[in-house]
């Protein structure tokens, strides 16, 4: 039988210290803390799915859905999100793989025949450079562990921005939808007059013709508007995690105000130096490349094994002792090893510059197609709407002195549909272009704008701009 006590103390220490454990819900409450200081909203979320219906989701469900009410409502339902976060229990597993030591090996061999007694050995090995490399191996698992935390976080914030994007996309769907039963409605009324008009034989067969060519185009783009509110409202419904088709809820009729002022350079500068998320992790994965390169340069020593041995010869002699396992490093030195790790360490360190350099690029592009975005927001509410809406009101006043007929009237009144109609999109490349600054300063990936506005929206928003 070997003894605890038969093992050298320092092996005893080792053994102990491999036992390490680490907390089973490490990880998430700094994820919750990382995601909540960049979202600008409290999120909470589990680590484990919820199987029961979330009361706080019908609360918010009951009112007009705001953008920060949908991300709540789809961090606390959306699968995805819980995919996300199943790479933090992942990552605690590698740490707690990296914290252990292997297992001994315990060996027992016997022979025959023997006399009087039957031979046996037992002998109890341990590899040595797990020992020796356990405190480096630690560290690196606690800093690739940092660094999945770090991903995972970008991951939800990522998840945050996608689900904002539907609804700024629903939204604009909606308002569009609206702006396009105006322009129906006027086309239905002109055509009609038209109808009337050329029984009586007061307008040509061309005239009638392009009225209700008008008429048939508005048509279509009704329809593709409305097919454009249901399908972003799918995605919405999708982004919410909401399984109930038959729930009810429904979002304002406007897109909310800008805010008073926009945030200066210095203010995103300085938050880019401490919201990068990439940049983060970049820095990380040099640390854990240099803390590779001492681990690798042990790769040639293989296995090397210390084993403490009984013995019982057939004359019922016993014998304990020490022994030593190593590769003669003939064939391999580990020299491919070391220079993998070296290359590694390299590779990302250019990694790490070529994110900063990236990232200083992608906020100001970012920033600067913000402020594009709303000097287009507030030309059309200040200056284009109104001078659309007077047009209209002074086009009426001359209808009524019979300077000007019903078509120019509905005329004045399409033009001032497409411009709210424009309006909208502006909107909707303004709150675009901020939640793409939130993803720059944040360091998840950008979206463009033709992500979010589908080919068939494209298509009915140019037919519907035409001039008929």
């Amino acid at each position: 039988m070997i003894r605890l006590s038969h093992l050298p103390v320092g092996l005893v220490i080792l053994v102990l210290g491999g036992c390490a454990s680490v907390t089973r819900d490490a990880g998430v409450p700094e994820i919750t803390q990382s995601v909540n200081e960049r979202a600008n909203q409290t999120l909470e979320f589990q680590q484990l799915a919820r199987m029961t219906d979330d009361p706080r989701v019908q609360e918010m469900l009951e009112g007009e859905l705001d953008a920060d009410e949908a991300v709540a409502v789809a961090v606390i339902n959306n699968p995805r999100l819980q995919v996300i976060l199943a790479e933090v229990g992942i990552a605690r597993a590698d740490l707690i793989e990296a914290s252990t030591i292997s297992n001994p090996i315990l060996e027992f061999e016997t022979r025959g025949p023997g006399e009087p007694f039957k031979p046996y050995e037992i002998t109890l090995a341990q590899s040595l450079v797990g020992l020796v490399q356990l405190p480096r191996r630690r560290a690196l698992g606690r800093d690739v562990f940092e660094v999945a935390k770090l991903r995972v976080s970008r991951e939800v914030l990522s998840f945050s921005a996608d689900v904002r994007s539907d609804y700024y996309a629903l939204l604009a769907a909606s308002q569009n939808l609206a702006q396009s039963e105006t322009i129906s409605d006027a086309a239905i009324a002109s055509t009609e007059l038209a109808i009337r008009q050329h029984t009586a034989g007061n307008i040509t067969d061309l005239d009638l013709e392009n009225e209700q060519a008008v008429y048939e185009e508005s048509k279509l783009n009704l329809a593709e508007a409305q097919e454009q509110v249901v399908l972003r409202r799918e995605a919405l419904i999708r982004a919410m995690g909401l399984r109930d088709d038959g729930m009810v809820w429904s979002i304002p009729s406007e897109f909310p105000q800008p805010p008073a002022e926009e945030m200066s350079e210095e203010e995103i500068s300085a938050l880019a130096l401490t919201r990068r998320l990439d940049i983060d992790i970049a820095r990380r994965e040099v640390a854990i490349a240099e803390r590779s390169v001492p681990i690798s340069r042990l790769a040639a020593l293989g296995e090397f094994v210390a084993d403490v041995h009984l013995e019982r010869e057939p004359d019922g002699t016993r014998t304990t002792g020490p022994g030593i396992e190593f590769p003669i490093p003939i064939f391999n030195n580990g020299r491919a090893a070391r220079n993998r790790a070296e290359a590694q360490y390299l590779r990302a360190r250019h990694h790490l510059a070529l994110v900063t350099s990236q990232a200083e690029s992608e906020i100001r592009a970012a920033r600067q197609s913000l402020v594009s975005a709303r000097a287009r927001v507030e030309y059309y509410r200040d200056v284009l709407l109104p001078r659309r809406v007077r047009i209209v009101e002074l086009t009426r006043l001359q209808q009524n002195s019979m300077l000007v007929g019903v078509y120019q009237v509905l005329e004045a009144r399409q033009n001032e549909a497409n411009a709210r109609r424009d309006y909208v999109d502006a909107q909707l490349a303004y709150w675009l272009a901020r939640n793409n600054l939130e993803r720059a300063l944040n360091g998840t990936e950008m979206m463009q704008r033709e992500r979010v506005m589908g080919s068939d929206e494209r298509s009915s928003s140019m037919n519907q701009r035409g001039d008929h």
